[in-house]
């Protein structure tokens, strides 16, 4: 009988998010109410998926609270916590040991939001003969030096698996997602300490014609920086991809518990949170309040995060710009493109 799991691996630090990730770990910052690894569950949820580990490492007591919430909704979900990073493969390998006899398991990064056909791809690797491995989630994006590359057959089979590179082989690229033979792919990844899917395990795969390509030019982000959490949050209001967890569309939206004023003037997919205050005319655009956070009378926000109990002096303006916990930005100030430190 045919059983499909997942891991999501979330035991990196996010130093590309700083100054958010310095007192919360990446995959629980929010997107809109929800938090990255929330709506990760409502896609696997969507897909069939029956049981998923959670693989954490920095600041893995931070996850009790979200983990505690989710089991009381139904979901099982276990947690595996990486004492040292192991990487994406040596990670995969921890998690995979605590799920016992699924034939094919979903693997995600914890900052990965994909609107793709998670179900079409775990039918295409069930139907493949048993010496596939693994499918990826490939598609076409006009510059491919960000991502992985994959070249890419005529018979669906990668034969090539390229890490960043400032020349990539091909515009087919890596979009983060796999579902893997269990089983199989343990005999692949080393038996212990750090090791890379990307780097150490794939490449070899596809000299082996173990790995094939799920095309789909669907929704992805990485949402790896405060400006992809902006966009994240920007497209859940105005343009949700497939699998996201249920939110009300509209230009912004303020949550329980937030404070904004009458005349303030909110748009573009901005969220203010719980305990957050948007002072008399204060204009926001594209922007994420965080929890306790204030922006006083005038400010501008554009673009950017306001850190949990952070303040926006009255009158500034802070544009593409992330701000720390606790940050304080005087009045009158301009601040532009620019990351700050918590307090």
């Amino acid at each position: 009988m045919s059983r499909t799991d997942a891991v999501v691996l979330a035991g990196g630090l996010g130093r590309r998010m700083h100054p958010l990730t310095l007192d919360c770990p990446k995959p629980l910052l929010p997107v809109g109410p929800w938090t990255l690894m929330e709506h990760q569950v409502a896609a696997l949820a969507r897909a069939g998926v029956e049981r998923i580990v959670l693989s954490t490492g920095y600041r893995h007591d931070d996850f009790e609270e979200l983990v505690t919430a989710l089991r009381a909704k139904g979901v099982d979900l276990t947690t595996v916590v990486e004492d040292s990073p192991l990487g994406t493969g040596g990670g995969l390998r921890e998690a995979l040991r605590s799920l016992p006899g699924a034939d094919a398991v979903i693997v995600l990064n914890g900052d990965l939001l994909t609107g793709h056909d998670l179900a079409a791809q775990v039918d295409l690797l069930r139907a493949a003969p048993p010496t596939v491995i693994a499918s990826v989630h490939v598609r076409t994006v006009p510059d491919a030096r960000p991502y992985g590359s994959a070249l890419v057959a005529g018979d669906g089979r990668i034969t090539a698996f390229v890490e960043k590179s400032a020349t990539p082989p091909s515009p087919t690229v890596n979009a983060g997602t796999y579902v893997v033979r269990p089983g199989l792919l343990l005999d692949a990844v080393p038996g212990t300490g750090v090791a890379s899917l990307e780097r150490d395990v794939f490449p070899g795969l596809a000299e082996r014609g173990a790995l094939l390509a799920h095309r789909e030019d669907a929704y992805f982000l990485d949402v790896g920086s405060p400006a992809a959490l902006v966009e994240a949050t920007r497209d859940l209001l105005l343009a949700p991809w497939p699998g996201a967890a249920p939110t009300p569309r509209g230009e912004f939206l303020a949550l329980p518990g937030a404070d904004v004023a009458p005349d303030a003037r909110l748009s573009a997919g901005t969220v203010v949170h719980p305990g957050a205050r948007i002072g008399p005319g204060a204009r926001l655009e594209s922007a994420v309040v965080l929890a306790g956070a204030r922006v006083d009378e005038g400010a501008e926000v554009v673009r950017s995060v306001v850190g949990r109990h952070a303040r926006v002096g009255a009158r500034s303006r802070v544009v593409d710009t992330a701000l720390g916990s606790g940050q304080q930005v005087a009045p009158h100030t301009h601040l532009t493109d620019t990351v700050r430190p918590g307090a």
